[in-house]
């Protein structure tokens, strides 16, 4: 793959964890509740760290790197997508964080999938991977604080 390419698929990819992180930040900052504005703020710090991770990868690290099937609890089809509230409670922050993952999976499963370049499909499944691991990683978050 060109160099070039590579490097504008992963600064496209940076640019969505930018977006993320600074959505986490502001609404952190506009958060009403502590457990709400430490939640988002925390989300923030994790978004920024797959920004410095997407900045360090190359496209050796993507042929190393191994694909996990990664449990799906379909929280998404249960969740309803709201508009950001500086009120709203640690589950629906989980819940909207759930959302944002899984709409950037749903994305680079569609650049996957529509891949010519066989280098492209391996950015893009790996870059789909991330955000399921992360997604899962926020079900699991969200189970925790259904069952309290």
């Amino acid at each position: 793959m060109e160099e070039e390419k590579f490097k504008e698929t992963i600064q496209f990819a940076i640019a969505k964890e930018i977006g993320a992180s600074n959505f986490y930040n502001q609404a952190g900052e506009k958060a009403d509740h502590l457990d709400t504005k430490e939640l988002l703020l925390k989300f923030a710090k994790e978004e920024e760290g797959h920004q410095r991770m997407l900045e360090k990868l190359t496209m050796e690290k993507i042929d190393q790197s191994k694909i996990e099937k990664i449990p799906d609890f379909k929280t998404y089809d249960y969740t309803v997508e709201n508009e950001y509230r500086p009120d709203m409670s640690y589950t629906e922050i989980v819940e909207m964080a759930i959302i944002m993952e899984e709409k950037s999976l749903k994305l680079f499963t569609h650049l996957k999938q529509t891949a010519i370049d066989n280098d492209l499909k391996k950015i893009f499944t790996f870059l789909a991977d991330e955000e399921s691991r992360h997604k899962s990683e926020l079900e699991k978050l969200h189970a925790e604080e259904i069952s309290r």
